[in-house]
């Protein structure tokens, strides 16, 4: 089995694009997938990939409503 490779706060913002404080506050309020170890989070690539595809999902259901 292989070992999958968590991402780090600062390597979600790198991948996203946008600040840490971001990614932090974001996974504090339980809105992006992760966990913490002792008090640094953690986040699966597989986790954050479904994430991003469940809002673009909402998004174009939210679009396709208003039409």
């Amino acid at each position: 089995m292989t070992a999958e490779r968590y991402l780090s706060i600062d390597d979600v913002a790198a991948r996203f694009g946008v600040n840490q404080s971001t990614v932090y506050r974001l996974a504090q309020r339980g809105v992006l997938p992760g966990f913490k170890i002792g008090v640094q989070w953690r986040f699966s690539p597989r986790e954050l990939e479904a994430w991003v595809a469940r809002q673009s999902r909402r998004r174009r259901g939210a679009k396709t409503s208003r039409s």
